[in-house]
């Protein structure tokens, strides 16, 4: 299991890749926040992989990209499928006056979502919904209610995401999808309801990238 200063010291040789300057304090929450999730993935499958670089680069660098894509001031922010928290903890880390909520469907990734929001000094900012997003939302339509940015890294079934997650958007919203070329360029033509912005390639992947939409039904 990497220790913090390992991290600490990967986060200060790679973020800057990712247009994030953190400062030592902020490199060190970004590393107990990296510690707990290679931790619990000792238990829990949270990520793939938890090699330390992994985690700096592919998980956290590229969840801290969006920053550099779009300005995040004082969003409410909802990330959908959570998981160990990318992106939506991460932004949380990285911008303080976002409000974030994580929406998560299994138990023990919310269980770990919990905690390390409570020991990273969260509880103020980050707020946690367990369950799936039915496609066809309920009429108050929460937790997505209020949201002007959303979050997608990864969803069961992600490749028709964007036919029914426009459902549960308020008018103006936008949503950030991590994807590859191949995908973004798909749903341009599956999905027109759709306003694709081109696709943020994530630095050091060839065909990966963020895609921001917004629906316009």
């Amino acid at each position: 299991m990497p220790s913090r200063a390992t991290l600490a010291s990967l986060l200060q040789r790679w973020l800057p890749e990712y247009g994030y300057a953190a400062d030592a304090a902020a490199r060190e929450r970004f590393a107990h926040y990296l510690e707990l999730v290679a931790e619990a993935n000792t238990r829990v499958r949270l990520v793939g992989s938890a090699e330390p670089e992994v985690l700096v680069r592919r998980h956290l660098g590229e969840s801290l990209y969006l920053g550099h894509v779009l300005p995040l001031a004082r969003q409410r922010v909802v990330d959908l499928g959570a998981g160990a928290g990318f992106p939506g903890l991460a932004l949380a880390l990285g911008w303080p006056h976002l409000h974030t909520t994580l929406v998560e469907a299994t138990g023990k990734k919310v269980e770990f979502l919990r905690s390390t929001v409570k020991t990273l000094g969260l509880e103020a900012q980050v707020h946690l919904a367990h369950g799936f997003l039915p496609q066809k939302p309920p009429p108050d339509r929460a937790p997505l209610a209020g949201a002007n940015l959303v979050t997608v890294r990864a969803l069961d079934k992600m490749e028709q995401v964007p036919r029914w997650l426009g459902r549960w958007l308020d008018p103006g919203a936008q949503v950030a999808f991590w994807v590859g070329a191949e995908r973004a360029a798909a749903w341009r033509q599956q999905f027109p309801q759709w306003r694709w912005s081109h696709l943020h390639p994530l630095p050091g992947s060839r065909e990966r990238g963020i895609l921001l939409g917004q629906c316009s039904t």
